[in-house]
């Protein structure tokens, strides 16, 4: 399993999320608000040094068998590039060992 980790444009998420169920991806799917951008070094777009305000994007964090790992790798990449000069944003990719589901206990006399 691999647990893909992308920080896009906020308007490609409805996009992306339509393929990757189009397109029978599979996973866990987590979404936040974020905010993105370099740390060092000149402006894309400016030339000038960093001090540019962080840019608002979404987090997206999808958990694949690895065999749909590419499908949903090209989806996002697809759907998050933009005309902007600066970068949309970046994906990473981690190995999961394991995933355990967080399920509501039983309930009444016989749970304990």
């Amino acid at each position: 399993m691999k647990k893909i980790e992308a920080v896009i444009p906020p308007s490609s998420l409805a996009m992306i999320r339509a393929e990757l169920v189009r397109r029978g991806v599979c996973g866990n799917l987590t979404v936040m608000e974020v905010r993105h951008g370099d740390t060092h070094g000149p402006s894309h777009s400016t030339g000038t040094n960093s001090d540019e305000p962080l840019k608002e994007k979404i987090k997206v964090e999808l958990i694949v068998p690895d065999r749909q790992v590419d499908k949903a790798v090209n989806v996002i990449l697809r759907h998050a590039m933009t005309d902007a000069p600066d970068r949309d944003g970046h994906v990473t990719l981690l190995n999961v060992d394991e995933l355990l589901q967080i399920t509501q206990p039983m309930q009444g006399p016989t749970s304990t």
